[in-house]
């Protein structure tokens, strides 16, 4: 399988680490399933996808 270098702001590395930590999944195959999700939903719904990433959360009445 190719690797991936990746370079992480050092609090997003700690997040990292805490979710992997509770989870129980290596850090490794966090990536993993963050990448195949992102990839997935573009190859669904094409560029639209980063709009839900950028856009700021909606509050619920």
């Amino acid at each position: 399988m190719p690797r991936q270098s990746i370079e992480l702001p050092e609090n997003i590395k700690k997040g990292l680490d805490k979710m992997a930590s509770t989870f129980g999944m290596t850090q490794n195959a966090l990536i993993n399933l963050a990448v195949t999700t992102m990839v997935v939903k573009y190859d669904a719904e094409g560029t639209r996808i980063f709009f839900d990433l950028i856009s700021p959360p909606t509050k619920r009445k």
